[in-house]
């Protein structure tokens, strides 16, 4: 069964993980997906209950929640009724010189978004380029016209429009706020396509042979120097220079967080079951109080009140009395680990007026024989650790998130023309607690070469396996498996297989499409 969640593991930077999980919405009806990630770690790194409790895991990740960005082709966004930058084109013609009462904030949304929809789709339209030939040639260079061209056309014509919207907002007498968003968005947009033909300056090399090399490097160069120049000439600080590379790294980074809020949902996190706990903990004490009066009733009853006997029955009433409590305590929080979750995360558009779904998750440490037969499958199949693997040498952590969606999310943004098909869940997963107890990264060994001992240095590095299983509403299961090289300075690299042990993401291109623009 193909899976229908879009899941993607990247390294975020040398101690954390970046786990990005996209859920479809199904039309008409709640949607829900689980997903249970089991973490196979050495013993050697000492994780355990006692050293890497639950709340140190749920304190080392972070959540990010935010709609998916909406999907258009380059030219939909210059002509579809549905692209943004249409859209606001659309309503600044029909309002003319008066703006009514909300449109400022539907402006302001479709500003905002232009950037990721611009991204994405410039992404889409250079995929080909990522897998470069094995040499430039005729051929290659024709292909790189075909793509590269009617995309640097696409992008001028987009521009020339959005830059032009900046007389109709004037005339129809825009507020601060809403030029401050148009002049923010058309900042982060300039940086945006800047970047994109340098990254595609890099790759011409590849493409091109040297006979045509040189000029379209220069016709790119010359498109490169004209973002830097409008900015300049615009006031926008976020131009590259010696002397500003701090606060030009500052200002690139804000705005691309001002632009793509937009798309973000709000969420909040409380623990699960509370209520119910306290009220188990309630009646685990009512039972042990019972306990300590009957038995002082008892007592009383046979030896009178004041006496010696008497004394130590309510004396031992007492300490029973304390550990049938505490052992009521123990068996309702194993009672509720079994049935409900550690936290459950509400997600809610910004402004809190609609609330879309839920996220609920769990961790806890597995023994060997709890773990399910399709999960050990997965975990060996492939290349590992055979002594680990076989001896059960691992610690298992298994981290389990239900998502639960209502079936009228998000419908409120079709009025908008906005079509919002699925949600980013995006969690950054701090690796450091592994790498306490790890040796030193490198160790010298001797090693027979001809005649003679040479000392050799080898990369000591462990793994951590994530093996991720979805579970579908029809009951229906997949898996799948990454493995995460580490060593004592941080993650290394991760590779990834499915169950059956092949390559999910076979060889890495030279460029890989996460270089072209940064990472959303």
């Amino acid at each position: 069964m193909q899976n229908s969640v879009l899941r993607r593991v990247v390294v975020h930077d040398r101690f954390q993980l970046e786990l990005k999980l996209g859920y479809p919405l199904a039309q008409g009806k709640e949607t829900r997906y689980r997903i249970d990630t089991y973490l196979f770690a050495p013993h050697s790194l000492g994780v355990n209950a006692t050293s890497y409790p639950q709340n140190d895991f749920f304190r080392d990740i972070q959540h990010y929640v935010r709609m998916k960005t909406p999907s258009f082709q380059l030219r939909e966004v210059l002509d579809s009724q549905r692209s943004p930058l249409v859209h606001a084109e659309s309503l600044l013609r029909e309002r003319g010189a008066q703006l009514r009462a909300g449109d400022e904030d539907i402006l302001r949304d479709s500003f905002r978004i232009l950037r990721a929809v611009v991204k994405s789709a410039t992404q889409n339209r250079l995929a080909p380029l990522v897998r470069a030939p094995h040499e430039p040639s005729a051929e290659s260079a024709g292909r790189f016209g075909e793509i590269v061209l009617p995309t640097i056309g696409d992008v001028d014509e987009f521009q020339t429009r959005y830059r032009s919207l900046i007389s109709a907002l004037l005339d129809a007498g825009a507020s601060a706020d809403c030029m401050r968003a148009y002049r923010l968005t058309d900042e982060s947009i300039s940086i945006l396509i800047e970047d994109l033909l340098l990254r595609i300056y890099q790759l011409a090399p590849t493409w091109l042979p040297a006979t045509e090399l040189a000029g379209q490097q220069a016709a790119l160069a010359d498109r490169i120097r004209a973002e830097s120049d409008y900015r300049t000439e615009q006031g926008y600080p976020s131009v590259l220079t010696k002397d500003t590379r701090e606060s030009y790294l500052r200002r690139v980074s804000a705005l691309k967080k001002f632009t793509s809020s937009v798309l973000w949902l709000s969420t909040s996190t409380r623990r699960e079951g509370t209520t119910l706990e306290q009220v188990l903990f309630a009646i685990a004490a009512g039972v042990a109080m019972v306990f300590a009066t009957l038995v002082a009733f008892y007592a009383q009853s046979i030896y009178g009140q004041f006496s010696l006997p008497v004394f130590v029955a309510l004396v031992v009433a007492y300490m029973f009395k304390d550990r049938i409590k505490e052992q009521g305590r123990t068996w309702s929080s194993s009672l509720l680990s079994r049935h409900l979750y550690d936290y459950r995360t509400v997600i809610e558009t910004q402004d809190g007026r609609r609330q879309l779904g839920n996220v609920r998750e769990k961790v806890g440490y597995l023994k060997a024989e709890s773990i399910p037969p399709e999960v050990i499958a997965t975990r060996g199949a492939g290349p590992h650790d055979e002594p680990t693997f076989v001896g059960h040498l691992e610690t298992v952590l298994m981290y389990a998130k239900l998502v639960t969606l209502r079936k009228d999310a998000f419908a409120f943004l079709a009025e908008d023309g906005v079509e919002i098909t699925a949600i980013n869940d995006i969690m950054r997963f701090d690796i450091r607690p592994f790498l306490r107890k790890m040796d030193d990264p490198y160790e010298d060994r001797l090693m027979l070469k001809g005649d003679k001992v040479r000392t050799i240095r080898c990369h000591r590095t462990y793994h951590l396996n994530l093996v991720s299983v979805f579970a579908g509403e029809d009951g229906s299961m997949t898996s799948e498996r990454t493995m995460v090289v580490l060593d004592r300075k941080g993650i290394q690299r991760i590779e990834q297989f499915d169950a059956t042990g092949k390559i999910a993401a076979p060889g890495e291109p030279r460029l890989r499409l996460s270089e072209l623009v940064e990472s959303e």
